[in-house]
């Protein structure tokens, strides 16, 4: 290995110059280390809000299965009820797991052109960290004006419904 040469410097310039090497070597700028950080910063919130929507979608997931749930469990009490009486059934029913003010169930019971044939149609609305759920905005299980946004029918809709047909 050759020796770098010092010839034709003086003493405070030769260690002036080693001085500068080592410290371009071994150390980062301000603006190099403020760089790094906002980009580490920008990632970690980017984290954070998909952390603490990961719980928002997690709660909606665990209250759209009680409700679907529920919905099933009512289309099962329907069919065992006898075909004559399913036209009293019209109406609504509480969701089990939530409060009565909180979700709001609707069974449609309807005529079709054959005698022997009914359309059951059940749906749910519900509240889920405040927001409400499905069209019956005051969840009240009744079509209020302006609560026929969703889709423009005439009727109440929900992402809980379930729609079958009965026969005699």
């Amino acid at each position: 290995m050759m020796k770098s040469s010092n010839k034709g410097f003086t003493l405070l310039q030769t260690i002036n110059r080693q001085k500068k090497s080592k410290m371009s070597v071994t150390a980062f700028t301000l603006v190099e280390i403020l760089l790094v950080f906002s980009i580490l910063v920008f990632c970690l919130c980017g984290i954070l809000l998909t952390y603490l929507n990961m719980f928002i979608l997690s709660d909606l997931s665990r209250d759209l299965t009680r409700v679907n749930n529920a919905v099933q469990a009512e289309i099962e009490l329907v069919k065992r009820t006898n075909f004559d009486n399913l036209l009293a059934l019209n109406g609504t029913f509480n969701i089990a797991g939530f409060a009565i003010t909180d979700a709001q169930g609707v069974i449609e019971v309807t005529n079709t052109a054959y005698a022997d044939l009914r359309r059951v149609r059940i749906i749910a609305c519900f509240r889920s960290r405040g927001r409400v759920i499905g069209e019956d905005r005051d969840l009240d299980g009744q079509l209020d004006a302006g609560e026929d946004t969703l889709i423009p029918n005439g009727r109440l809709d929900s992402p809980v419904e379930i729609v079958t047909l009965i026969a005699r």
